[in-house]
């Protein structure tokens, strides 16, 4: 039988650092079975990516191993962050889904007083499951790169980033977007938005506000609504 399609070749996860030109690589568990619920072959071609930039051709070995034929770093894309009120952590984890496939970099999760009082809200607990989800979803985009994923941050730890490039704040009394630069940092309020607080903190900060569109968006809505925006907006703001 001859091999799949290249639209079809498998694409397996791996960890960082051990993609290296020649090597036999054992594939983790989760991998293994992936490609087992594919119907793989062995001595099938796949495609190898650690999330992290590096992306390898390949072909199995078994369903447990893989040897690594050709490999290239893909750079980093510009950076287009997105910082996100901690509200339930269901809705998070579709918001990490979906911040992979549209070419987020990083996103950062706010502990704001809206969300104090939450009980399902996000927390720390919950990122490495938020991770693994962000990974998987780059087998399906295609893409080089998983967003880094940081540990919760306040308000005021937001605004003492060091600048590098535009910065908004989704609001509804914003301007619609007009443009972006390459590098662009977005903040997203909880349900209720940002109290009033925090909003003039951010605004103080240098942040733009800016409507996402004529009604009013959950926060996760919210967020890839304007990384998609960004996406069109900025100077190589998406992975090619």
């Amino acid at each position: 039988m001859g091999h799949r399609r290249d639209a079809d070749v498998i694409t397996l996860l791996v960890g960082p650092g051990t993609l290296r030109s020649g090597a036999e690589i054992a594939l983790p568990a989760s991998e293994s079975h992936h490609f087992k619920v594919r119907r793989g072959r062995d001595t099938e071609r796949v495609r190898l990516v650690d999330g992290r930039g590096v992306v390898a051709e390949g072909h199995m070995v078994s369903p447990e191993r893989a040897t690594v034929d050709s490999l290239h770093q893909v750079a980093r894309p510009a950076p287009l962050v997105l910082a996100v009120g901690t509200g339930d952590k269901e809705r998070w984890g579709w918001l990490a889904e979906k911040a992979a496939e549209v070419g987020v970099t990083d996103l950062i999760p706010l502990e704001t007083e809206r969300t104090a009082g939450v009980a399902s809200r996000l927390r720390v607990e919950h990122l490495d499951r938020l991770r693994r989800r962000a990974l998987e979803a780059i087998k399906q985009s295609g893409s080089a790169w998983a967003p880094a994923i940081h540990d919760p941050t306040t308000v005021s730890g937001l605004c003492q980033r060091p600048a590098d490039g535009a910065r908004w704040i989704a609001d509804m009394a914003g301007e619609p977007p007009g443009s972006a630069g390459s590098a662009l940092l977005v903040a997203v309020g909880p349900e209720g938005g940002f109290a009033d607080g925090e909003r003039r903190q951010l605004l103080d900060a240098g942040y733009l506000p800016v409507r996402l569109g004529p009604h009013v968006l959950r926060f996760e809505t919210a967020a890839i609504a304007a990384a998609v925006v960004a996406g069109v907006l900025r100077p190589g703001g998406t992975e090619r």
